[in-house]
């Protein structure tokens, strides 16, 4: 859930080149005098029945030869078959252990880390390479993508020097790693020395800080369920060295439901732990994800053509997805369709899908829709004295004959900045009040509830 917020004329695109960083991972010299240390201590032993040689050093020096773990950090328990301690890749099946290694050497930066994000994006499976991976509205493949926000162009990275794939696993895990080191302003400019961090305590600087950005989007709100179980997943499989995850044992429970956990692509609710969309530079998914794509569109400059048609590129083919029409109302069924919570119908609304499943194209089928309440969705009424709950990012406002994406809510003042179409022939954003919109006095706010 790649859920990147990109500025125009920000991007670095990278495809097909060289890091900028020098390539990592353990010299050809390093490992043969691990190698020979290894032989040494093992001689050693020979001679001295080995009962003086402990277990972790031994271990150790395998972990930092076949370059699963730095050498001070692999730690196997006497006996045990699991190595513990920080950042080790012995845990880590093959083929998964050599496309995350790469990966890591490639871009200077700790494979684990790499691995903790496919394995919390799948429900943490080690699933076959050539698997059909699961695609939704926003994000796609195993790292899971989002298209549509243009994260995936800004990092795509080929690792065999072809056409970048999404739907590979080498490629997408390149880019992966590509977005984690580059994207410095967006997720923290991750480097091989880059801390997990306290999971409790998302702190710039620390791969859970990162992470956090990946599935909520950069800047986005993290203090939702989904990104909260997802750090806590990445968290507990990288210091439990892929032993366990965030909630059970590892591999016997998801951090959280289908479609984007166990049972991949069997639903589309997220069960108890509110709805699923798509996280990392998915933009992230839900209502941060709302407010990220509704923010990129604006960026992109969007007006009709000519001006007053209400017709025009993207405007006609995408967000109307078929002929010319006044199109606020298509804007903002388009954007929760992209964060991938759509508007669906519910009983008694239907007749307000007249197009496409998804889209509610009158303001005034919008308003009933989220009165309807039949998807957990509400609408707040606004009066003389203000609306009855504070609105949030992410929210709709409604006016009589118009509506927007709320973006940005200061409670102290009272005042907020939406994110329109159809606002002078083009998308705009502008600030208001909470009871007097930028195009008018406010009749109420329509909230989804993830």
């Amino acid at each position: 859930m790649a859920q990147g917020s990109v500025v125009a004329g920000a991007i670095a695109a990278r495809t097909g080149a060289a890091p900028a960083r020098p390539p990592g991972g353990t010299s050809t010299g390093k490992k043969w005098l691990m190698g020979i240390a290894l032989a040494v201590a093992l001689s050693v032993g020979a001679a001295a029945t080995i009962a003086f040689i402990p277990v972790a050093t031994v271990m150790a020096i395998w972990c930092e030869i076949t370059d699963r773990a730095p050498g001070a950090e692999c730690v196997m328990e006497p006996g045990g078959d699991v190595c513990t301690g920080s950042a080790t890749m012995v845990n880590v099946p093959e083929p998964w252990a050599e496309v995350f290694t790469a990966a890591g050497e490639e871009f200077q930066i700790d494979p684990a880390y790499l691995a903790a994000v496919y394995l919390t994006e799948n429900g943490n499976q080690w699933k076959p390479l050539d698997t059909d991976w699961p695609s939704s509205a926003c994000c796609h493949g195993p790292m899971q993508f989002n298209l549509g926000a243009g994260t995936w162009d800004a990092y795509k990275y080929s690792a065999d020097g072809g056409p970048p794939d999404y739907m590979d696993p080498w490629d997408a895990i390149y880019t992966a790693g590509n977005l984690f080191t580059h994207a410095d302003a967006l997720y923290g400019s991750v480097t091989a020395q880059t801390p997990l961090g306290d999971v409790d305590r998302w702190e710039p600087g620390t791969f859970v800080y990162s992470a956090a950005s990946y599935n909520a989007g950069p800047a986005g709100n993290w203090n939702n369920n989904e990104t909260l179980r997802y750090v806590e997943n990445v968290h507990a499989l990288i210091s439990s060295n892929f032993t366990q995850g965030g909630v059970g044992d590892y591999g016997g429970l998801a951090t959280y439901p289908a479609p984007y956990g166990m049972d991949i692509g069997d639903g589309e609710d997220g069960g108890d732990g509110g709805w699923t969309g798509c996280g990392g530079g998915g933009t992230g998914g839900g209502l941060d994800g709302v407010v990220q794509i509704a923010e990129q569109e604006y960026a992109k400059g969007i007006e009709e053509q000519p001006m007053g048609s209400n017709c025009g590129p993207r405007i006609s083919d995408t967000y109307i997805a078929s002929g010319c029409e006044q199109w606020c109302a298509d804007f903002v069924s388009w954007v929760f369709l992209e964060a991938g919570i759509p508007f669906q119908a519910v009983s008694g609304t239907s007749q307000y899908f007249w197009r496409h499943d998804w889209q509610i194209p009158a303001v005034i089928g919008m308003e009933a829709w989220f009165r309807s309440g039949g998807r957990g969705q509400e609408f707040i009424p606004v009066t003389g004295s203000g609306p009855a709950k504070p609105p949030r990012p992410g929210d709709v406002m409604i006016y009589s004959g118009h509506v927007s994406i709320v973006v940005e809510v200061d409670e102290a003042s009272r005042t907020l900045v939406t994110v329109g179409g159809n606002e002078s022939n083009r998308i705009q954003r502008s600030s208001g009040t909470f009871t007097m919109g930028p195009s008018g006095p406010v009749v109420g706010y329509g909230r989804m509830n993830p």
